[in-house]
């Protein structure tokens, strides 16, 4: 059992406080990296997010100062979240429970409490060549385990390679009361493989951008509340 006890009033009114500091909104940043050496660093200079969640981080060529909650392998590839409070606990580092084909890589995922706002950096249970719906959601699964109540942005590459996928993960996120707030597409492909899925905030303005990896990346502006935009805006 993960302790939830920083999850509390204090840490929901320091939410708010930081909420206010930023004019009531905060920006969150959401990439897969690709392995590919610095960008999380250029990432942070272009962006100036308030929360960068990272997947297939290259931590090693990275400032690891930036970046107090990880997850990654002994060649420093994995998943990674930035907070520029720097107001990071409750680190939790979570092992997806099916490995790859060839059974010796489990997906990592991180997940922390970022200014009080519990943040999921999610690489998902890819599959290949099965890519089988249940070995992914038991991922989600374990991850959501780890978490408490509370505000939550839950993002990253879900490896939702069909409908079926995407419908699974949305259907077992929304039983803990995460919503889907914004996907957008991988180049060359018409469905979907990264997400963002949010608890107790809303989304207020979404943008994707290209950079040296092959995945898109998200800006997005999220605030406290029920205000501003859900997926079905779009």
């Amino acid at each position: 059992m993960v302790s939830t006890s920083s999850l509390s009033v204090a840490s929901l009114a320091y939410t708010t406080e930081i909420l206010e500091q930023n004019g009531g909104s905060l920006t969150v940043v959401v990439q897969n990296m690709q392995k590919k050496a610095g960008i999380a660093g250029r990432l942070l200079a272009c962006t100036a997010p308030d929360i960068l969640l990272a997947q297939e981080i290259n931590l090693f060529s990275e400032d690891r100062n930036l970046f107090r909650a990880h997850h990654t392998s002994r060649l420093g590839y994995g998943t990674a979240i930035y907070c520029r409070s720097g107001d990071i606990a409750n680190v939790r580092q979570i092992a997806c429970p099916v490995p790859e084909f060839g059974g010796f890589i489990r997906k990592k995922t991180i997940a922390a409490e970022c200014a009080g706002i519990q943040c999921v950096s999610f690489h998902g249970y890819n599959g290949t060549p099965t890519r089988d719906v249940r070995s992914l959601i038991e991922h989600v699964q374990v991850v959501l385990e780890a978490l408490g109540p509370g505000r939550a942005i839950f993002a990253g590459d879900f490896n939702t390679w069909t409908e079926p996928h995407l419908d699974a993960v949305t259907e077992v996120l929304g039983t803990a009361g995460l919503q889907r707030a914004f996907s957008w597409q991988y180049p060359g492909r018409n469905f979907p493989l990264d997400h963002v899925f949010l608890r107790g905030l809303t989304l207020l303005q979404s943008t994707t951008f290209t950079s040296e990896a092959d995945h898109l990346g998200a800006t997005l502006v999220v605030a406290d509340g029920s205000q501003g935009h859900t997926l079905d805006d779009y």
